[in-house]
């Protein structure tokens, strides 16, 4: 239990949405994409985040620890990387 509107109590989870805002705005950062998509870069870096080994899980991933199977990252993509949108008729 920690007091309400104290966020030096949970220093966890401060440190959680510090790295990831950080990683989220070096994505950006790096491929020059527009500001209004910031959501999806902490959506895609914390997607990313949950398919990477953490020294607390002795090397194993937090996806891997809670479905019991390694994550499928074949499918991933750089960030802002690209789209090409197939229009039909």
């Amino acid at each position: 239990m920690i007091a309400p509107y104290s966020p030096s109590q949970n220093g966890a989870t401060e440190h959680l949405n510090r790295m990831l805002i950080e990683l989220a705005r070096a994505m950006m950062i790096a491929q020059d994409v527009p500001p209004y998509l910031w959501e999806y870069a902490v959506q895609h870096t914390m997607y990313i985040c949950e398919r990477a080994p953490a020294a607390a899980l002795a090397g194993k991933t937090p996806y891997e620890t809670w479905y019991g199977a390694k994550p499928d990252v074949t499918h991933l993509r750089e960030f802002g990387g690209p789209v090409y949108i197939l229009l039909q008729g």
